[in-house]
């Protein structure tokens, strides 16, 4: 699969940096942005992200770094998990599934210079 794993089964650090670096500048953003004690329902939402965002750094920094790629590959599958598990405890009128969707491409946008980079990197365009 495009930007994963190379041909010969290698994990790639350039993509385990590129996520370090830029997941550090979401936490360091959302960490000055913190809106006292009783924030806002989007600061809130913020800080979460970010939180959940810092321990999964924090245990790819505690990993051994063979499996630390690994491990980035697939704290995806769990977040997702938990996206649906927590999406099936609201209310259908409020389409929980589409806001997890939606929620899912965005960020799978926000990250696209971190996993794949421009075209000419890799010899094709998605």
């Amino acid at each position: 699969m495009c930007g994963e794993i190379d041909e010969e089964g290698r994990a790639r650090p350039d993509l385990l940096q590129g996520f370090l670096l830029r997941a550090s500048t979401v936490v360091s953003r959302a960490g000055a942005a913190r809106d006292g004690v009783n924030p806002n329902l989007n600061a809130y939402l913020d800080q979460l992200f970010a939180d959940v965002l810092k321990r999964c750094m924090d245990d790819l920094g505690n990993t051994e770094p063979a499996e630390a790629y690994r491990r980035l590959a697939m704290q995806s599958a769990v977040m997702a998990r938990l996206a649906g598990y927590l999406a099936g405890h609201a209310a259908l009128n409020e389409d929980p599934l589409r806001r997890v969707m939606e929620a899912t491409l965005l960020g799978y946008g926000e990250a696209d210079p971190v996993t794949r980079g421009p075209a000419s990197e890799h010899g094709h365009s998605h």
